[in-house]
């Protein structure tokens, strides 16, 4: 896997979402660097020999390649290296392309630390849950200064990284990838790095498409609607995404079933008010179909705020129900389930700190 020729790509996150990308990356001969948040963590990487482990145990789910395992049979991993790490201010090198595959929750801290060695020439690949942390790493970074091109990403790809294996990812559901070069604020032409970066992703095997902004947005806010009903009902019941799926239910307003419609229903009525040029592709039903695609095609995974709970970390909830219920006010739009769920996450994550 020779990266000659080809130019260093950062890595800022190296959860299971950045570990991913990552090995795919390295396997097509892009030379990669992981950004730590630690020298020990460094140190950890380098004695277990530079190498990032991908287990694709989605072949389980999948008729064609299920065929090739023997029941019972453990899918083995699939291992690159030849993968560099530092720390964020390990150096002072520029970084000329970066994907921040950190959570939401720590972009804009993790994102600071490397500002200095990004400048208008570089690119960034954003792939966060929720919303609102370009706007924040623009408000509070970039207000008065150059910023590099930004590319935003909705990953549907499942997968988790276990405690007990720092740096392997398990690739539990085959998704898609898609992205968008966000629109600079000067309408400047985007640096040659941002297509450098985009037909790099692009030739992975992961299902990433290249599209535009306008075509993005609406992905992202249905992916915003399903991680705010799937991710806090999850993290507050303790369960896997299959428990969620509304379709076991036949009473309307019953159980969870109730509780799906009552929260797409309160999600399309702020998305109508917030984004009504999207009404006809963002209505309750379309909200409805898309969370029920999301649960089925995710039905074995844990939620990443449902891991996060367990694991007694801060959650992503302020950048999901949290950012749905800002919205709902700045349109006075009622938001009491998306409420009531963000306080129920907030009080689940301080007792489970306790």
């Amino acid at each position: 896997m020779s990266g000659s020729g080809l130019s260093r790509i950062h890595i800022l996150g190296a959860g299971a979402v950045g570990l991913l990308f990552a090995a795919h990356l390295r396997q097509a001969g892009h030379p990669i660097t992981l950004l730590l948040r630690t020298q020990a963590a460094v140190d950890r990487f380098e004695r277990q020999g530079c190498r990032i482990s991908v287990v694709n145990d989605w072949m389980r789910a999948n008729p064609a390649r299920s065929r090739l395992l023997a029941p019972g049979e453990p899918i083995a991993p699939c291992a690159v290296d030849d993968i560099q790490a530092e720390t964020p201010a390990g150096t002072h090198a520029a970084i000329g392309k970066l994907i921040l595959a950190t959570k939401a929750q720590d972009t804009l801290r993790a994102f600071a630390d490397v500002r200095s060695r990004l400048d208008a020439q570089s690119t960034v690949v954003m792939l966060q849950n929720g919303m609102g942390a370009f706007e924040a790493i623009q408000r509070e970074l970039y207000a008065h200064a150059a910023a590099p091109a930004f590319i935003v990403g909705t990953n549907a790809h499942g997968c988790l990284r276990r405690a007990s294996d720092e740096f392997s990812t398990h690739h539990t559901a085959m998704g898609t990838c898609r992205l968008a070069l966000r629109p600079a604020v000067a309408g400047s032409a985007p640096p040659d790095s941002a297509l450098e970066l985009l037909t790099a992703l692009g030739a992975l095997p992961l299902d990433v498409a290249v599209v535009n902004w306008s075509d993005l947005q609406p992905l992202l806010l249905l992916k915003l609607a399903a991680n705010a009903i799937i991710n806090p009902a999850t993290a507050l019941a303790g369960c896997h995404n299959r428990s969620m799926h509304p379709l076991k239910h036949t009473d309307g307003h019953a159980g969870i079933q109730g509780f799906v419609v009552l929260a797409c229903a309160e999600i399309a009525a702020i998305y109508a008010r917030a984004h009504p040029h999207l009404h006809a592709e963002l209505s309750a039903q379309a909200i409805e179909e898309y969370v029920a695609h999301i649960i089925d095609v995710t039905a074995q995974n844990r939620s990443s705020m449902l891991q996060d709970v367990a694991g007694g970390r801060p959650t992503e909830v302020e950048w999901i129900n949290g950012y749905l219920v800002r919205l709902g006010q700045q349109h006075g739009v009622p938001t009491p389930v998306n409420a009531a769920l963000y306080g129920l996450v907030k009080l689940k994550e301080s007792t489970a700190r306790e």
